[in-house]
């Protein structure tokens, strides 16, 4: 009996002896709270997705110590980018524009393992170093970001022998953020984006990727 249990413990122990992890991540961020805002109930100040974004991030992350088979920590190092497409009024013309996030992060990841199954749960800090971008017409202005995320998620390991293959999916947002400022003309949006980099960039995001370990 003990001889037929010995193989399924150390099949559960396989991914955990990794000591690398490589991942790639396709985020949806959210909150810009840009909505398809009025002047004055007659022109659209803004138009298009700016509440909404695509990107990616890639992450490659270190083992520090396991405890057993079931809980491992890990340090590892990021880069991210997001970006949001829309519009916005200027006269009786539209001009194009584009808020872009983009920098590194470092970050600290605990697994905990459910035996036998191939299932973690994830729970991290990051702390994204970021340039956050506004580029309307071709003229642009930038802002350095300094934000701490809270990254929790869950992952199933594909089975395989030489490599551990695995699909992940969390949910993370800043540990803290501002209240958004709320637009009422075209001088509050410039108000708005003078204020990028105090809380009101994009404030959380689910992510969907996949890595490896080894």
């Amino acid at each position: 009996m003990r001889l037929a249990v010995l193989p399924a413990l150390l099949a559960a122990a396989l991914p955990l002896s990794a000591q690398w992890d490589l991942r790639l991540e396709v985020p949806r961020p959210t909150g810009q709270n840009l909505p398809q805002t009025l002047i004055s109930g007659t022109g659209q100040l803004a138009a298009g997705d700016f509440d909404t974004g695509k990107g990616f991030i890639a992450t490659v992350n270190r083992q520090i110590f396991q405890v057993g088979p079931l809980l491992k920590l890990e340090t590892g190092l990021e880069y991210s980018q997001f970006t949001a497409d829309g519009s916005l009024a200027n006269g009786a013309t539209t001009q194009g524009t584009r808020l872009k996030q983009q920098g590194l992060g470092l970050g600290l990841n605990a697994q905990v393992w459910v035996p036998f199954v191939g299932i973690a749960g994830e729970i991290g800090l990051i702390q994204r170093l970021q340039r956050y971008t506004v580029d309307t017409a071709g003229a642009s202005s930038a802002k350095d970001l300094s934000r701490t995320w809270l990254r929790v998620g869950a992952r199933w390991r594909i089975p395989s022998v030489a490599v551990h293959p695995y699909l992940a999916a969390s949910y993370q947002q800043p540990t803290s953020k501002d209240r958004p400022v709320e637009l009422r003309s075209a001088s509050d949006l410039a108000a708005y984006f003078n204020a990028q980099g105090s809380g009101q960039e994009f404030e959380r995001l689910w992510t969907f990727g996949v890595g490896v370990t080894f």
